[in-house]
């Protein structure tokens, strides 16, 4: 194999070195296609020698593109709201108190009218309540002197049924029997006013028929111890035992029937 074998080991020699510079530029157009940049070696075109050329071109030095920094952009201005003045406070005009008046918008004259009508109230109200309690005390006087009378009323007609009349009934001397019937008499006169007086003013009607009763009962026994009286006053008479026992049992009767009506609830002194 002489000198031609040796040549084509010559001219084979550069091809690793060839094929290292194209992959190297592939390598370059790749990452910078990655990056999303265009590349100024994308402009260069790799060659490689056909099998038969003579020595590569070796590419042209380029210098790398200078590093451009982003353009400075600077922060917008803040810009603060425009002053607003605050609206002046206006006072309310100033009114001068009208003549009379405290200041705060109150009439003196009012004012003494209220007092007035103040003092004009408390005097009604106290005049009302001395007026009730006057009323209060003139009815307690009233059923108190009511009370007096009523405790008169029986306790003297007790008198008459258990004394008054039993004193004339005992009696047989003329002279005696007629003094002690006065006596029992007349007190029976007073009894029967004050019954009938109290009737009028009785305060339901109970009290009234009470009053009247009592009223009717007194002035039959009166009738009967008067004519028991006249009869036993006749000498004429006193031999007539008859009529005497006759008498004596009405007027014994009449007493029961006061004794009756003295009886009644509505006479009772509470």
């Amino acid at each position: 194999m002489g000198p031609t074998s040796g040549g084509m080991r010559l001219a084979r020699r550069p091809m690793p070195i060839k094929v290292l510079a194209g992959l190297f530029g592939l390598l370059l157009v790749l990452t910078v296609a990655a990056c999303g940049e265009e590349s100024p070696l994308s402009d260069i075109t790799v060659t490689t020698p056909g099998d038969g050329g003579g020595e590569a071109a070796s590419p042209e030095e380029t210098s790398p593109p200078e590093e451009t920094s982003p353009p400075e952009t600077s922060a917008p201005e803040e810009t603060s709201p425009p002053e607003t003045s605050a609206p002046e406070e206006t006072s309310p005009p100033e009114t001068t108190a009208p003549d009379g008046s405290d200041g705060d918008g109150v009439d003196s004259s009012t004012i003494v009218l209220i007092l007035v009508l103040g003092g004009l109230a408390v005097a009604a109200v106290l005049g009302a309540m001395s007026i009730l309690s006057s009323r209060s005390r003139t009815k307690e006087a009233e059923r108190s002197a009511k009370r007096s009378r009523l405790a008169e009323l029986v306790g003297g007609y007790r008198w008459v049924h258990d004394q008054g009349s039993m004193e004339v009934m005992r009696t047989n001397d003329p002279d005696q029997l007629r003094r002690a019937w006065q006596t029992t008499n007349a007190r029976i006169v007073q009894l029967e006013g004050m019954a009938s007086a109290m009737s009028v003013e009785a305060d339901s009607p109970e009290e009234t028929a009470a009053f009247d009763d009592l009223n009717r009962a007194s002035a039959g026994l009166r009738a009967a111890i008067d004519s028991d009286v006249s009869l036993r006053s006749d000498p004429g008479n006193v031999a007539r035992d008859d009529f005497v026992l006759q008498s004596a049992q009405t007027v014994q009767q009449r007493r029961l029937d006061l004794n009756t009506a003295l009886s009644n609830p509505a006479l009772r002194v509470r």
